[in-house]
């Protein structure tokens, strides 16, 4: 198989590179963040995201979640497994299905990850209100589009 050059990523000069470069910029970002506000609420960052996913779905199953996750269910129990020891999440038996498991939030801990979200969420919500309307939705089209592509990425379905 003949070498291919690898494309320079890190140079450019059109508003599509700079925004595709901004993406970039904001995934590391990200990425650190969670990793830093995991450690101080005493999760592990992969702990972090199973639990914002069942926080963004109310309630999901473990099977949902593993595959959310893109993880096997076994791993993905002992995530909410270590979750509910720590009390941010609970599990729920479905009444029909004894078998089925539902994951939901705990309540009682949310104030406690809000106030290290807040800063954050208040200087973001600072600079979405000097936009316009139509820049704003321009801004959140794009969003929805990239974080599209990174789940069909992620799971391959390309």
């Amino acid at each position: 198989m003949p070498d291919e050059p690898v494309p320079d990523i890190n140079h450019g000069d059109s508003d599509a590179w700079r925004v595709l470069d901004r993406y970039r910029e904001l995934e590391l970002q990200l990425a650190i963040f969670g990793h830093h506000l995991s450690a101080k609420i005493g999760m592990r960052p992969v702990d972090l995201q199973c639990f914002n996913l069942v926080h963004r779905h109310e309630q999901v199953t473990i099977g949902e979640l593993a595959r959310l996750l893109e993880l096997r269910p076994a791993t993905t129990t002992g995530i909410v497994d270590r979750l509910s020891a720590q009390g941010w999440v609970t599990r729920d038996r479905d009444g029909a299905d004894r078998r089925t498991v539902s994951v939901r939030v705990l309540p009682d801990r949310l104030p406690e990850l809000f106030g290290h979200l807040a800063p954050l969420g208040e200087e973001l919500s600072a600079m979405l209100d000097r936009l316009s309307a139509d820049e704003v939705g321009v801004i959140a089209d794009f969003l929805d589009h990239a974080a599209g592509a990174t789940r069909r990425a992620t799971t391959g379905d390309a």
